[in-house]
């Protein structure tokens, strides 16, 4: 079997089978999956009373400044994020989600409380365990590699 040789090809071919998914239950919303994903970010960590910059985003999300920066001129386009000066650093800027922003991130919220639903259903809570184990080793090895 090609998965047993190839894991993280198979690992590759499930990440794109999920942002397909993502992309289709959020296309009438007009958000890409990489979008969601932030503004479901900004919304969890304004919930905990915390400030977020574009340089979280990129640790975060482990993407350049230039793809952050691309991604947040969309959100504020469509009227989803706004940034804020802070008064201490003019170079800094704030992210925060709008008034429409929450309200576009509780619709995602449910859809992807559904998808995740749904996947829970194919595994087990023993196989859910040891998925999770297997992912955690895979990063931690691959994150280790990087420095090696």
């Amino acid at each position: 079997m090609r998965e047993e040789v190839y894991p993280m090809r198979a690992m590759a071919n499930l990440t794109c089978v999920w942002h397909r998914v993502i992309e289709k239950q959020m296309s009438d919303l007009g958000l890409s999956s990489i979008q969601s994903r932030m503004l479901g970010y900004l919304y969890f960590r304004s919930r905990e009373g915390k400030k977020v910059f574009q340089k979280e985003l990129e640790e975060e999300f482990k993407i350049r400044k230039s793809s952050v920066t691309s991604v947040i001129q969309i959100l504020e386009k469509k009227g989803l994020v706004r940034r804020t000066g802070v008064p201490q650093d003019a170079r800094k800027k704030e992210l925060m989600l709008t008034e429409q922003g929450i309200a576009v991130q509780k619709t995602v919220i449910g859809r992807l409380d559904r998808l995740e639903a749904l996947v829970n259903e194919a595994l087990d809570l023993e196989e859910r365990k040891i998925w999770f184990s297997c992912i955690c080793k895979i990063e931690k090895r691959l994150e280790e590699a990087e420095y090696d």
